[in-house]
């Protein structure tokens, strides 16, 4: 009985430490847009701003990390007939040195903007829709990092 107890005991001292692995990166990233719907008119660019903002104590790696095992910062826009998008802009990243790392690694902290142009071609109808997308992310702080996560990005679009 003793020794079910001391491996009953062990268990939940395994499962509790793995948690924060088990726990998704989104937990500590969120994600927004720089305005509340993006009014468009057909044949005009407009910039949108993606707004990544990251939990005091945590960074996720840039979107050119420093080591090639590192998940690095991805938006992918889906493509929506009648619309055009340039590449993503992504900021300046930090370069830091963590105490699980040799050297300083590729990071955002904080508040990142993510930048791009979008422009309505003259086939789009007027009115309502949304630019969807995809962003990777990777959330760590100084002891471990979570469990990599896609986080569903929606862009309102108001074409005039």
């Amino acid at each position: 009985m003793k020794s079910f107890k001391i491996f009953f005991l062990a268990l939940v001292v395994l499962f509790s430490g793995s948690s924060a692995l088990a726990q998704g990166s989104g937990k500590v990233v969120k994600v927004s847009t720089g305005e509340s719907v993006y009014k468009i008119k057909r044949g005009a660019p407009v910039q949108i701003a993606v707004v990544i903002e990251v939990d005091s104590g945590y960074h996720i790696n840039s979107n050119r990390p420093a080591e090639k095992y590192l998940i690095a910062t991805a938006l992918k826009i889906e493509r929506v007939a009648g619309l055009t998008a340039t590449p993503i802009i992504y900021p300046k990243a930090k370069l830091q040195k963590f105490e699980f790392s040799e050297k300083p690694l590729s990071v955002f902290e904080g508040k990142a903007v993510l930048k791009l142009s979008v422009r309505a071609l003259p086939t789009l109808a007027v009115g309502s829709h949304t630019l969807s997308g995809k962003l990777t992310v990777q959330a760590c702080n100084n002891q471990q990092c979570l469990r990599p996560q896609t986080i569903d990005v929606s862009i309102p679009l108001q074409v005039e």
